[in-house]
């Protein structure tokens, strides 16, 4: 891998000008994701901040600031890794940054030109007219309608001005936060965390409706979209997606710690515990959120008998996966049990978790009562992007958790 990093280095190095020092402030990037200029450009605002001579880059998404510590230096060049997931920026220093965005890391190889403009904070600078709506509310939000692949969605939006932060909601989970903004009748938003790269546009027809959308995330994924305002769009209820199976009321299962040690559900330290058991990956955004969550509870209750679980759907074999999960635990500040179950894929997740059925989607998840009993499922975790919805999650699990800490 370093061999290769020095090669991807090498290669933007030659476009360096003499002026290899980057200038602290307000900077915007943008991945290109497509050959036609502006297509599928993903733009992000992030801050550079260089403290005698360590570099951080700062990236914000709404309300979202996501710190890049691990940025290295390298002649003309910097590289730069995001927490907890795999993504990496190669940059060349001159007057602006140009280089590679790699979405699985440098060893992937897989990559997308990337550039960034200093001293710009507005997210879509090109397009300066103002705006003629408030897309402000919930909207029914409908990828591929009309399709046998359409999904139905909500999107929550909060305009302020021309700028406009919010998410989208869906069965699987939300989209994280997304900012953008209003220009004259068009709709713009992005988002880059280092797991997603999304983009969105589309035209605002009137008040209540928007038509002629592109969302993308990259260039297998691109897709139209329409939207609908409906204040009362409601994504349906969680037991209506997934639930026990017939003839199951309890859970088992297996797996393999960071250590290496193999570790079951028989094990004395979850006899006679409150378990939640989140089933996920460290590539997952949403799984992202719910740990955090959970790490919470964990540390809040864990003393009054309380335990989580991740069990890890990750690659191939347990020696590729450990270090990306271990890398997703510490950007948690987990201490709960992480465990290596199988590789990734729907199969392999309905197998592992057999006591379940419906459209089970990532992060799934389960709390068991003392006794072992399955006493509730969620599929899809709606995260703190998402506002109220979240916050309501968050209430009431946590009641739940101290309901079942106090049965007898």
């Amino acid at each position: 891998m370093k061999k290769m990093v020095v090669i991807a280095m090498a290669v933007i190095a030659m476009a360096c000008s003499n002026n290899n020092n980057i200038t602290p402030g307000s900077w915007l990037g943008v991945i290109q994701m497509d050959s036609i200029p502006g297509r599928l450009d993903v733009p992000f605002n992030f801050e550079v901040i260089n403290d005698n001579g360590k570099i951080q880059l700062n990236v914000r998404n709404a309300d979202e600031l996501i710190a890049i510590t691990e940025v290295e230096r390298i002649g003309d060049s910097l590289l730069a890794k995001f927490p907890t997931f795999t993504s990496e920026l190669v940059m060349a220093i001159n007057d602006s940054l140009s280089g590679y965005y790699y979405p699985k890391g440098v060893k992937d190889g897989r990559r997308y030109r990337f550039y960034a403009l200093k001293g710009e904070t507005d997210r879509f600078p090109w397009f300066t007219e103002q705006p003629k709506f408030d897309v402000t509310g919930r909207w029914w939000f409908i990828e591929n309608p009309g399709s046998p692949d359409s999904t139905v969605m909500v999107a929550e939006l909060k305009q302020d001005g021309s700028r406009v932060i919010g998410t989208i909601l869906s069965t699987t989970g939300d989209y994280r936060y997304l900012e953008g903004k209003v220009a004259g009748n068009m709709f713009y938003f992005s988002k880059c965390d280092g797991a997603q790269s999304i983009i969105l546009r589309g035209e605002i027809a009137d008040s209540t409706t928007m038509v002629n959308g592109l969302i993308s995330g990259s260039p297998r994924w691109v897709s139209v979209w329409r939207a609908m305002r409906d204040d009362k769009a409601q994504l349906p209820e969680a037991e209506s997606l997934v639930w026990v199976r017939k003839g199951y009321s309890t859970f088992e299962f297996a797996g393999t710690d960071l250590k290496g040690n193999r570790i079951t559900s028989n094990d004395e330290r979850f006899k006679g515990k409150v378990l939640a058991i989140l089933a996920g990956g460290s590539w997952c955004p949403n799984c992202l959120d719910e740990g955090r969550f959970y790490k919470t509870m964990y540390e809040k209750y864990r003393d009054k008998g309380f335990e989580v679980v991740s069990l890890c759907f990750e690659d191939k074999t347990f020696e590729d996966a450990q270090p990306k999960i271990k890398r997703f635990a510490q950007s948690i500040g987990a201490d709960y049990t992480f465990l290596y179950v199988a590789p990734r894929g729907s199969e392999q997740r309905d197998s592992v978790l057999y006591a379940l059925e419906g459209k089970m989607a990532y992060p799934t998840s389960m709390i068991l009562d003392r006794n072992g009993k399955i006493r509730r499922v969620e599929t899809g975790f709606s995260g703190p992007g998402t506002g109220e919805h979240f916050k309501k999650f968050a209430r009431e699990t946590e009641e739940f958790i101290v309901e079942l800490l106090n049965e007898k």
